[in-house]
C-alpha cells in the first residue's frame, strides 16, 4: 500500500509544475497538480455510515427532476465554466481548512446532492459529510460526477 501511495506521488509530482517562492529567506516551494484526482479517494462505505446516500447518476437525475438542490465542489474555475443547471457552488476556505457551502436551505429535511469530478475526487463526499454533520437529513453524493452527467447530456449551464 505505501509502495502504490509513493507511486501515486512520484507520478503525481512528474505531472505538475512548481514553483517556490521567497518569504524573508525562507523558500517555500508550491506543486500545482490536477485538480480533478485525490491522492486518497474517498470511500464509499465511510460515507454510507455517516449517514450520506450514494447515488449513481441516474438517481441524480430522478432527485434534479424532484427539484433536489444541487451544489458543485469542483474548483470555481470549472464551475464557471459549466456546471449542472442551477448547481450552487461549494468553495474551500483554505485559511479555515474547511468547505463553506453557499445558499443551503433553512429547511434541513430538503434534499441537497453534492458532485465534483468523479469517484476518485474527494471535494463533493468532504462537503456532504460537513452538511450532514450541520444536521442535514438528505444529504446526497454523486459519485461519478460532473463528467458523467455531461455524457448523459443532463442538464448543464455553461458561461
Amino acid at each position: 500500500m505505501l509502495r502504490m501511495l509513493s507511486s501515486i506521488l512520484f507520478v503525481g509530482l512528474l505531472s505538475s509544475s512548481v514553483s517556490g517562492v521567497e518569504y524573508d529567506g525562507e523558500k517555500s516551494v508550491i506543486f500545482e497538480t490536477k485538480y480533478d484526482v485525490c491522492v486518497i479517494p474517498p470511500q464509499v462505505d465511510d460515507a454510507i455510515a455517516k449517514g450520506v446516500n450514494v447515488v449513481d447518476v441516474v438517481t441524480a437525475k430522478k432527485l434534479y427532476d424532484q427539484k433536489c438542490n444541487f451544489y458543485d465542489a469542483r474548483e470555481k474555475r470549472h464551475y464557471l465554466k459549466e456546471h449542472i443547471k442551477g448547481a450552487y457552488p461549494v468553495y474551500f476556505d483554505v485559511s479555515k481548512a474547511e468547505y463553506i457551502v453557499i445558499q443551503l436551505p433553512k429547511d434541513k429535511d430538503e434534499k441537497v446532492l453534492f458532485y465534483c469530478y468523479g469517484e476518485t475526487c474527494a471535494n463533493s463526499y468532504e462537503a456532504a459529510l460537513a452538511v450532514r454533520k450541520l444536521g442535514y437529513t438528505h444529504v446526497y453524493w454523486l459519485l461519478n460526477g460532473f463528467g458523467e452527467w455531461k455524457e448523459n447530456k443532463y442538464p448543464i449551464e455553461a458561461q
